[in-house]
């Protein structure tokens, strides 16, 4: 892969070639007269790359820093958002070149680690990552959660109140492994591009938003999808499940992610008989677990100064091949941790 078919994003003339792979890939950010204006919302803040064939940007990959809780340390991380090829372009390793090229480039800013979602295992393989932890997802009936009755009214959240919403995600109670995305973009596209979205959530006695959810409706009894909830103590996650209980009357279901240090089946009344009386429907339990990202190192020693673990020191001699270098210049400032 030459490196100069790699090279900066420019609006004025990749805009619309950008645009036109987001449809080929089947991403299109909702209505076609939505799709310019949604693209920038999407890219703003980001690093973004395109890898050209014949003069044209035919592949683009975009990187957004970010933070990712280590134990209770913030690591500095390139995120990549997305990466998406034409349908000429296939099968060129543009992709891989694109991505190669834009983790270095994180690195090169700074960035500990990069991180990423997957479409499927072994393709990000080729560049150094590895599979996270699994995420468990599972469709509850709300009416059956073991929480207080909800006692006050949510208010309603919406593309609007995109801004609050990301500064109460980037204040929200993080555990390890946690990643918040920089920039309010982030959450706007989110918000914009499943118009059906909407967001409940509260504010504190000073008017800032304290603890939100954005849920995904489907149809009159769903089942609905919590798409993500942010919350600062263990009283408001509750106050939330709350909300989702208050909603049973007439959404059967809710498919949702277990959230971190919570085993949601202890917060359900009769959840085995719930899931054999489900069983096969559509708002069938189906509890499931899949890994659905990956990331990889970027700066070893930040890494390694991070982790702390009982017993005495331990030395040794380490020597990395790394894969990523395959896809970056020789004369490259960052071409990975291989070496000894």
């Amino acid at each position: 892969m030459r490196s100069d078919t790699i090279r900066p994003y420019d609006s004025d003339r990749d805009h619309a070639a950008c645009l036109r792979i987001l449809e080929e890939i089947g991403w299109g950010l909702g209505d076609a007269k939505d799709n310019g204006p949604l693209f920038e919302r999407y890219t703003s803040d980001c690093d973004v790359l395109v890898a050209e064939l014949e003069g044209e940007a035919e592949s683009w990959a975009i990187c957004r820093k970010a933070w990712m809780r280590y134990l209770d340390v913030d690591l500095p991380v390139g995120f990549i958002t997305g990466v998406g090829t034409s349908r000429i372009a296939r099968g060129r390793g543009l992709a891989l070149a694109a991505t190669a090229h834009s983790i270095a480039q994180s690195a090169s800013s700074g960035a500990t680690v990069a991180r990423l979602g997957i479409f499927d295992q072994g393709f990000y393989d080729k560049l150094g990552f590895g599979t996270l932890a699994y995420v468990r997802l599972s469709t509850i009936d709300p009416r059956n959660l073991s929480v207080p009755k909800l006692n006050r009214s949510p208010i309603r959240l919406s593309a609007q109140d995109a801004s609050e919403l990301h500064d109460c995600r980037m204040r929200r109670m993080r555990w390890h492994g946690a990643c918040s995305l920089v920039g309010a973009g982030a959450t706007e596209c989110e918000m914009l591009w499943e118009k059906t979205q909407f967001g409940l959530g509260f504010r504190g006695d000073d008017g800032n938003l304290t603890h939100c959810m954005v849920l995904k409706p489907k149809g009159e009894n769903g089942p609905y999808s919590l798409e993500w909830l942010a919350y600062e103590s263990p009283e408001q996650f509750i106050e939330l499940l709350s909300v989702l209980k208050s909603l049973g009357d007439q959404v059967h279901g809710v498919t949702m992610r277990e959230p971190a240090h919570v085993q949601l089946q202890d917060m359900l009344e009769a959840p085995f008989r719930t899931y054999l009386t489900r069983k096969g429907s559509t708002f069938a339990v189906n509890p499931r677990s899949n890994a659905y990202e990956q990331a990889r190192i970027l700066d070893l020693e930040k890494c390694v100064e991070a982790v702390r673990l009982p017993g005495e020191t331990v030395r040794f001699n380490l020597v990395l091949e790394d894969r990523v270098a395959h896809w970056l210049p020789e004369d490259a400032d960052w071409r990975g941790l291989g070496g000894s």
